[in-house]
């Protein structure tokens, strides 16, 4: 692994020379989504990436889901993400693939092949993060915040095996939609089969009102002088051991055992929207999502909502620092709506300062998180980060 980082050091350095050849119909060389190498008339192309997040963290990285983590009070400084990126297109255009493996934990994260000739029907099969919730979706390069909110590691179904069929009914007014139908394993990441031979379904649609897509990163750091928003609903369903998904895979929820074949029917639901428009953003999710243990013939119900807004003052005030946008976000989540008072709490505000978009930029976060656990433990604190993200090209 040493060896394909000095390799893709050894690229950045000489990547001017490189740039510098005069372009031919066989091979050449550009920067886009990574370094990109085009071959035969552009019928063949690889595009490779690297990037990194250096993170500090005081008194807590992750939300403490218990009262007593809060007592867990460390500073840290660690590299919280390293990816190699690889995708491109093989014979036409339209043959696509990608891979993403993680550097720190040896993990292949993403391997997917799509077929996207057309913009209404398209094919993906393989292993990705479903398209389900917007906050999931968008990569850890191009968050607006340091890390996603207190809901996603409830709610979000992460990385799963399978297929799906999606695409966007083109219209440039306000009759434009994408749609994603996906069947999955249902078992997570790595997970190739699903226990009592069922499997996970998932729908997402979106409306795009200004008939333009907006895309899955944070921050307007296009500064959209034409307002661009989605609104989407999506559902699944699964029956599996597991109630909660991650980049590890499947696990648990805090509160639930390590479950048997088939023991879990997790059913959930979103709402969500989102906007850009002159450095102003917006995005926003409510989540509901009921677990009915089969074994032990309960019935969990969870809620949890998040918003966030950031704007680039710059637009307002000239004097402001151009690279520098202010953002905010609260979230909560109610593990047990059968029990009163007892949501989790999430207040952040932040701020980035992007040297070259999401490609390079610093963000420091402040959040003040309360949590009621399951032992009905009332607990508070702080948490301060501050992280540099880059990419290599």
């Amino acid at each position: 692994m040493l060896k394909k980082i000095f390799i893709l050091i050894a690229l950045v350095f000489f990547s001017d020379h490189i740039f510098g050849q005069e372009k031919n119909n066989d091979f050449y060389v550009t920067k886009g989504k990574g370094f990109e190498f085009h071959f035969f008339d552009d019928a063949y192309e690889l595009q490779i990436d690297f990037r990194g997040q250096f993170r500090a963290t005081y008194l807590h990285d992750e939300f403490p889901f218990f009262g007593e983590d809060f007592t867990e009070e460390s500073t840290n400084f660690k590299i919280n993400r390293a990816r190699i990126k690889i995708g491109g297109h093989v014979y036409k255009s339209y043959y696509k693939f990608y891979l993403e493996q993680d550097i720190v934990g040896g993990n292949l994260l993403d391997f997917r092949v799509m077929i996207e000739k057309y913009s209404f029907l398209k094919l993906k099969v393989g292993q990705w993060k479903a398209r389900y919730s917007r906050e999931r979706m968008i990569s850890s390069g191009n968050q607006q915040d340091v890390d996603r909110s207190i809901i996603n590691s409830v709610f979000t179904i992460d990385r799963q095996q399978g297929v799906s069929l999606y695409g966007n009914l083109n219209n440039e007014g306000p009759a434009n939609f994408n749609y994603w139908a996906s069947v999955f394993s249902g078992t997570g990441r790595g997970g190739t089969s699903n226990d009592k031979n069922t499997l996970m379904y998932l729908l997402r649609l979106q409306w795009n009102p200004n008939g333009e897509i907006l895309k899955f990163s944070g921050s307007d750091v296009e500064n959209h002088q034409k307002l661009i928003s989605s609104v989407a609903i999506a559902g699944v369903t699964n029956t599996s051991r597991y109630t909660q998904f991650s980049i590890a895979g499947g696990g648990q929820l805090p509160g639930f055992d390590e479950g048997v074949d088939g023991q879990y029917k997790v059913d959930q639901f979103l709402f969500e929207t989102a906007f850009k428009y002159r450095g102003l953003s917006w995005q926003q999710e409510l989540h509901y999502k009921n677990i009915d243990d089969r074994v032990n013939l309960e019935q969990t119900t969870l809620i949890g909502n998040y918003f966030q807004i950031g704007y680039f003052f710059y637009n307002a005030f000239s004097k402001f620092p151009k690279p520098l946008e202010i953002f905010a976000r609260q979230a909560y989540y109610n593990p047990n709506t059968d029990i009163s008072g007892n949501n989790n709490y999430e207040y952040t505000v932040g701020c980035n300062w992007f040297f070259k978009g999401h490609k390079n930029k610093l963000t420091f976060d402040y959040s003040y998180l309360q949590t009621n656990s399951l032992e009905a433990v009332y607990s508070k604190g702080n948490r301060f980060r501050l992280q540099w993200d880059i990419s290599v090209f």
